[in-house]
């Protein structure tokens, strides 16, 4: 597709050096690609809402830059104007910074926005708490033995003792994936992992979950689910049934 020139050479020609700028067009086009659908007269619609979660350094560059985030917007509406993919209306931009200790990936979340959600391209900061509540519960089970529930926007998941969810597996590493609630909705990120990321049997470097979807790390199996009704105890045993 004429969008991955636009990546490699395009982005060289609006920003001359290599800068966090050429990262982020690079990164933007790509999160593009992965969401850019069919209308049922064969015309290819790209994803219109753009949200950056990234350190709260760089995230503080663009801040006291307010007109990278046009030159962005205007760089996504030129990867789409040499092809024969279209934008629902013009793309809007959102960066959040992250306040996580240890999180230093960019991360970059393509959707179809509504009408109620068309806004100019802006900078939002996280809530101050991690907790979130919800009529709807969402969980993990874990391996089929236990459930995990997620009761924060951000879950990371791995060996190493600071995840949110430590499991003690092989081929899992330290910090393997990641769960980040978005929109209400939560998006599973492999965090560049050896042995991959994958979700239905389909590797994934992101994808939105929903109930039922069985998440594979290493081979160590997670059901996605979400209960309405349940109070679900931290890493709770899973009941057996007779």
């Amino acid at each position: 597709m004429h969008l991955q020139a636009l990546v490699e050479g395009g982005s060289a020609r609006l920003f001359p050096a290599y800068t966090l700028r050429n990262d982020l067009v690079k990164r933007l086009v790509e999160a593009m690609q992965v969401e850019i659908r069919s209308d049922p007269d064969g015309t290819l619609v790209a994803p219109n809402q753009f949200t950056i979660f990234m350190p709260e350094e760089q995230a503080l560059e663009i801040q006291n830059q307010p007109e990278l985030l046009e030159e962005l917007s205007d760089c996504l509406s030129q990867a789409c104007q040499d092809t024969q993919v279209r934008f629902a209306s013009d793309p809007v931009l959102k960066v959040i910074p992250n306040s996580e200790p240890g999180t230093l990936e960019i991360q970059i979340v393509a959707q179809f926005s509504s009408p109620l959600d068309e806004a100019t391209s802006v900078m939002e900061p996280m809530p101050a708490s991690n907790t979130i509540e919800q009529t709807v519960r969402a969980f993990l089970i874990v391996d089929g033995m236990q459930i995990f529930p997620l009761t924060g926007k951000l879950v990371r998941i791995g060996q190493s003792q600071e995840n949110e969810l430590v499991v003690d597996h092989p081929q899992v590493c330290p910090v393997h994936a990641q769960l980040r609630l978005v929109n209400g909705q939560y998006m599973i990120f492999d965090l560049s992992s050896v042995s991959g990321t994958f979700v239905n049997g389909v590797k994934v470097s992101q994808c939105f979950l929903s109930p039922g979807d069985v998440i594979s790390l290493g081979g160590l199996p997670l059901v996605f689910g979400m209960d309405h009704s349940a109070n679900l105890d931290p890493t709770q045993e899973l009941p057996i049934f007779s």
